[in-house]
């Protein structure tokens, strides 16, 4: 049931005004009606109740977005064709429709936050009836131009808008029938492009939806985006929800065509050649209560499945392709670790509780049942295969500001916020050149960009995405992140092999917690690539037990906690991989390289290479610093669990790099080289001679091929303790300094035969 309360605003028609004869005998007859009017109404809440519990949009206004008070102007011209449609035409200029409130009953004191859309519109819209698969539905023809657009959110007086939004529709035959208790849609072909010219940021409540702040200097920006696309699709809309009223939806979509850039300072990130598709299965919108019996506006999935291919990955001013991707995937209810994970969620009101009253907080459920991430480089193929994903806990949303409030420390931004979050996932292993190629490891290397081919963990804290980069537009990233009872896989054998899913084998990170901290992080799309650079990142991970086998009860290393602190430290991420490449020799050509005894590789034009130079700055803190601490032969306490603290360990203590002398002046020595590290990326066929039968041949399978070259200028040790239960620390090495290193090497995983 919708109700809407309040006084609606001031409607102003067009005045009628007496014509005299000389007037009426130049007009001439048309046909159909024209309507013409200055909009400006307002209600103080528009409620929907579903099964006694009411959602309630609070503050509705609709009038002038230039003009504050007045009306925004709207003309219809209305006509019946020769087919007896009704036709309409119509225009509406400088409209703005804004909700100060969304409410849920039951949660007083907390709300949604609101939203705003700007826009004017021009288009057509043409109904008759007949259509659909029984005829006796109707038939739809749209198409419209939007221009001035803005679509912003806030909360607490701070807003994130997209701004100067354009946009251009056509959909042609679309189809609305009553199929027995299913309203069907069905939409054979919509094409569209759309921009956004930047994605904006204010923390001042004076502002508000405005491109300029007060000062007339434009807010700062994410950056834009813009793209275009081709799709069909056929919706069933069904009443009831998952428990009583409420609503369920099914869809089928195709994208025939799309693609999608995000645009920094005029230089793009570019997905192109978009295609795929998803359908959704009994989506179930319900207002109702979460787990925990909290007011919420439910969200719940049967199933959601599809595939999507994205031709080419490009970035930087020449358009060069880091190659393309495909992901199929499925989230369905599934059983992981014994308990049994859905696809839900529940939108309630409020945010982080010191942020302020409005927010909003997503109580989120999933279960992704299996995924295959592809990459395909000049034509070759690796796929990341059987990644599976389950978890609980909140999300938070809210729109902050650089400060202290109520005890929490906020920043500039879109704070997405995590509590009591229960998740994990898993990867089968890799298969290179298609869907039926054996399973094989490798999945390791991908340790360099900080991903694990296993993980579970609980997560507290935030990541707050402030707007503008280094310079002009882009991302600036503050975070602060809380893991307890984490699982990492260093090395991980496949789950499931064929024969059924078993426990994971490897080299495991177990009952570890981790606490890191990211400041002022910037992220840049440059001419050359991605670009990021960290002012400063500190954190402590503490590994309980360094396990080899399984997770649970696998043999222990023992102890290792491992501390970080990191000051101006970068990384630049650009299409192309290695290119040609002397594996097992030297020489910068095939002849050269043959002459040494190597194997010269041409890896194509496509593929990643990543430039990383962290700095580890010297210790300004007990938790600010670069340490490493091993530790074994612990006590166990009443439970039979090894108690830190309690046996020998070795400590590397305040490990940190230099450039090996003060070159500046400043009287401390210079720290901007720090280790840099290269990594090109490929997927390629490499030489590999195996012996069967006692014959040796040569095969080339194709692999997952990494280059790497790591060097620093000085990495110093201040000192190395020896720790006893009794006695505590002794220094056996005051100081260890290595200088000028540079390690070189060429990895390729290829399958097991």
């Amino acid at each position: 049931m919708l109700v809407a309360t309040g006084v609606p605003g001031g409607v102003a028609w067009a005045d009628m005004q007496s014509l005299d004869d000389g007037e009426l005998s130049r007009i001439q007859g048309q046909s159909g009606i024209t309507l013409e009017m200055d909009l400006q109404l307002s209600a103080d809440r528009v409620s929907y109740y579903d099964d006694g519990r009411g959602a309630h949009l609070e503050g509705l206004k609709v009038g002038s977005s230039e003009n504050p008070g007045q009306g925004a102007f709207h003309r219809t011209r209305i006509d019946i064709g020769a087919d007896a449609s009704l036709n309409l035409d119509y225009l509406v200029e400088d409209r703005r429709v804004e909700f100060s409130d969304i409410r849920l009953a039951g949660a007083p004191g907390v709300s949604m936050g609101g939203i705003f859309f700007d826009h004017s519109l021009q288009g057509i819209l043409s109904i008759r009836g007949g259509g659909g698969v029984g005829g006796s539905g109707y038939t739809f023809d749209s198409a419209y131009t939007m221009t001035g657009g803005r679509l912003g959110y806030r909360t607490n007086g701070n807003s994130v808008f997209l701004d100067d939004i354009t946009m251009n529709v056509e959909a042609l035959g679309i189809t609305l029938e009553q199929v027995g208790d299913t309203l069907e849609l069905i939409s054979e072909n919509v094409t569209g492009n759309w921009k956004v010219g930047a994605i904006r940021f204010s923390n001042d409540p004076l502002i508000y939806g405005r491109a300029t702040d007060a000062s007339g200097a434009p807010l700062a920006s994410y950056g834009g985006l813009e793209g275009d696309y081709r799709i069909s699709s056929r919706t069933g809309i069904k009443a009831g929800g998952r428990e009583g009223q409420g609503l369920r939806i099914d869809n089928e979509t195709t994208i025939h065509s799309a693609n999608f850039l995000y645009l920094d300072d005029g230089n793009a990130l570019a997905l192109r050649d978009i295609t795929g598709e998803y359908q959704i299965h009994d989506l179930r919108i319900d207002v109702t209560n979460d787990n925990q019996r909290r007011p919420a506006l439910g969200l719940t999935l049967g199933g959601l499945e599809g595939a999507l291919a994205v031709g080419s990955v490009e970035v930087g001013a020449s358009g060069q392709s880091f190659g393309s991707v495909n992901l199929a995937f499925a989230f369905e209810d599934r059983a992981f670790n014994g308990r049994n994970y859905t696809n839900a969620v529940y939108l309630q009101g409020g945010g982080h509780q010191d942020a302020g009253a409005q927010g909003l907080r997503l109580a989120a459920e999933w279960s992704l049942s299996n995924a295959d991430l592809s990459y395909t480089d000049n034509g070759n193929r690796v796929i990341v295969s059987g990644l599976q994903s389950w978890g609980q806990g909140d999300l938070t949303v809210n729109v902050t500001r650089n400060e202290i409030r109520n005890g929490t420390r906020f920043y500039d931004g879109l704070r997405i916020g995590f509590e009591d979050l229960s998740a994990g996932y898993r990867i089968n292993g890799l298969r290179v050149g298609d869907e039926n190629a054996p399973l094989q490891g490798g999945t390791e290397l991908l340790l360099a960009l900080g991903f694990y081919p296993a993980y579970e963990f609980d997560m507290d804290g935030h990541i707050t995405l402030g707007a503008g980069g280094a310079s002009g537009e882009g991302l600036t990233i503050n975070s602060d992140i809380h893991v307890r009872n984490g699982k990492a896989a260093v090395v991980a054998a496949p789950y499931d092999e064929g024969a059924g899913e078993v426990p994971q084998k490897g080299l495991w990170l177990t009952e570890m917690t981790y606490d890191g901290h990211v400041r002022n992080m910037t992220v840049d799309v440059t001419e050359e690539g991605l670009a990021m650079a960290t002012e400063e990142a500190w954190g402590t991970m503490d590994v309980g037990n360094v396990r080899v086998g399984t997770s649970d009860d696998g043999a222990s290393f023992g102890r290792l906690r491992m501390q970080s602190y990191e000051k101006d430290s970068s990384a630049l991420i650009r299409p192309g991989g290695a290119g040609d490449v002397c594996v097992g020799g030297s020489g910068s050509s095939a002849a050269a390289c043959g002459a040494s005894g190597g194997t010269w590789e041409t890896r194509g034009d496509e593929g990643v290479s990543i430039a990383m130079a962290k700095v580890l700055a010297p210790a300004a803190s007990d938790d600010k610093k670069n340490a490493l601490l091993w530790e074994t032969n612990r006590s166990v306490d009443g439970q039979g669990r090894p108690v830190n603290g309690s046996g020998t360990a070795i400590l590397l203590n305040d490990i940190h790099t230099s450039d090996g002398g003060d070159f500046d002046g400043d009287g401390q020595d210079d720290n901007t080289y720090g280790i840099r590290t290269d990594l090109a990326v490929d997927v390629y066929p490499t030489r590999v001679i195996r012996t069967v039968d006692g014959v040796k041949r040569v095969e080339n399978p194709l692999g997952f091929a990494v280059q790497a070259q790591s060097s620093f200028k000085e990495l110093s040790i201040n000192n190395i303790d020896m720790i006893h239960p009794v006695g505590g620390a002794q220094t056996a090495v005051y100081g260890a300094v290595l200088q000028n290193v540079d390690i070189r090497a060429n990895l390729t995983a290829t399958p097991i035969p």
